[in-house]
């Protein structure tokens, strides 16, 4: 039961991720030919911003593991 709760929830957060992504293009006009090129660019910006982030990222992954018990 435990691994079909967490099963399904990662697959909501890929469903949510998805939906952002279209959205963040959209507001930027991005074409679809582009969408390939916007993909990589912003996740190289979010992993930019992630690693400036003033928390360090043990310390969110283990707050964000306290939120999700698959129980």
């Amino acid at each position: 039961m435990i691994e079909a709760n967490r099963a399904e929830h990662m697959r909501m957060l890929d469903r949510q991720i998805r939906g952002l992504f279209v959205s963040r293009a959209t507001a930027l006009e991005v074409q679809p030919a582009e969408f390939q090129d916007f993909l990589d660019s912003h996740i190289e910006t979010q992993q930019r911003l992630s690693e400036e982030h003033p928390t360090p990222l043990p310390e969110r992954l283990s707050k964000a593991a306290a939120r999700y018990r698959f129980m």
